[in-house]
């Protein structure tokens, strides 16, 4: 819909809070830049090539500084986000069928590699406040061939993983943190990938730091991983091994010189941008509280959330309109407010179907695979969907922007309420 026309669905004659868009999200400056000649420039000069099969200068100091900023021992740079939860799933060397419990509310991205490994998806449920999964909910789906659970720290707001790594430990599971949404998060004082067994990045251009529009990491504190995750992330490559040969299947997911070197100035400017989005989280909660029907999702003790965007509760049963209306009049009044942010995966067409190896259900309906009826197996996770809106921010909105998203949810929540 065009700005204009948003603008007749204001409420009170038409007058919207603010008609200025807000700021564009900007990624890139002089820096990134001065890093990509510095490649550029470097191949024209001699043989060295973009492409150093992802052991280059830049590729190196990529992996230590990634490692050193979140305080783990090795880090290993990948193509995109889906392709760190694939690589570290397979540095597991899983047998088919093995079941990895992850979260029904998250990117294709973090399922996907499950079923690229011929494992099985299992869909445990979440915590109503937080969207996040829960150890309670974990443990109620766990079976003999359960071997790996994927939390997903969504939207920047860390799960609860002390309970969450109690439960694996009783019962030997690996832990994969998937970070897509949140880098820079804290739990209790550890940034969120270094508390599990290998943490999963995306460096997409929409998160928080990116390495040249797409990208992905890896990070680990255990030696043993580390190599299975670089041999897997370039077809099976015997790094670390004095065996001549590639040692098992992989995939190609090297990043080039460019791409480290990007995503090495782009982690330089990480702090400064957690500092950004948590001052907006602090006071759009402050400049909410007198609210009645929206509140911000919540944030559990011990957590510090680097908010990739924000979840808004509401509360239907105070409202005369339902929350669509909502988002639709908040959005004419000029923020950038979403009714929505997705479904639960197990009711998307292709987990609903099972469309993966041509029509034949796989891994569900092959020998070592289970066939889930997935159908309602989530409850709160869809009444949390349904009950949630969201709130997109970034680090270059200022003081005028919270002023603005506040006066509008203030308005249009005084308009509407019971």
């Amino acid at each position: 819909m065009k700005r204009k026309d948003m603008e007749k669905l204001a409420i009170e004659g038409g007058k919207p809070v603010r008609k200025k868009p807000f700021p564009a999200r900007i990624l890139f400056d002089e820096k990134e830049k001065e890093a990509t000649l510095r490649v550029i420039e470097r191949t024209m000069k001699g043989p060295e090539a973009i492409d150093m099969m992802g052991t280059g200068p830049e590729v190196e100091a990529y992996k230590k500084e990634f490692a050193k900023f979140f305080c783990t021992k090795f880090a290993q740079p990948v193509t995109s986000g889906t392709a760190a939860i694939h690589t570290a799933l397979g540095a597991l060397r899983l047998e088919p069928g093995t079941e990895v419990i992850t979260s029904p509310i998250t990117d294709p991205g973090t399922v996907t590699p499950i079923l690229l490994l011929n494992c099985i998806p299992v869909f445990a449920d979440t915590d109503y406040e937080t969207l996040n999964i829960t150890a309670d909910s974990i443990k109620k789906k766990i079976t003999k061939k359960t071997k790996v659970i994927i939390p997903v720290h969504l939207a920047g707001q860390p799960a609860d993983m002390e309970p969450i790594m109690k439960l694996a430990k009783k019962h030997k599971l690996t832990v994969i943190e998937d970070c897509a949404q949140s880098h820079g998060t804290k739990y209790k004082g550890k940034y969120v990938g270094s508390i599990g067994d290998l943490g999963a990045f995306s460096l997409m251009a929409g998160k928080h730091m990116t390495s040249g529009g797409q990208g992905g990491m890896v990070i680990t504190n255990n030696e043993k991983l580390y190599w299975n995750v670089k041999r897997f992330a370039d077809r099976g490559k015997p790094f670390g091994s004095k065996n001549p040969t590639n040692l098992f299947l992989g995939a190609q997911y090297r990043v080039t010189e460019l791409q480290a070197a990007i995503g090495r100035t782009q982690l330089k400017k990480l702090k400064g941008r957690i500092k950004k989005r948590q001052n907006i989280l602090r006071e759009l909660n402050k400049g909410m509280k007198n609210l009645k029907v929206i509140k911000l999702w919540k944030t559990i003790n011990g957590a510090s959330p680097n908010p990739w965007f924000c979840f808004l509760h509401y509360d239907q049963r105070k409202m005369k309109v339902n929350k669509e209306k909502f988002a639709q009049a908040a959005a004419a009044e000029g923020i950038p407010v979403g009714a929505h942010y997705t479904t639960v995966m197990y009711e998307q067409t292709w987990i609903k179907e099972k469309n993966t190896y041509g029509i034949s259900h796989c891994p569900w309906s092959c020998p070592k695979g289970r066939n889930i009826n997935y159908k309602n197996s989530c409850p709160v996770a869809e009444k949390a969907l349904a009950d949630h809106m969201t709130l997109y921010i970034n680090e270059c909105w200022t003081d005028k922007e919270i002023e603005d998203t506040i006066k509008v949810l203030e308005k249009v929540e005084k308009y509407y309420l019971l």
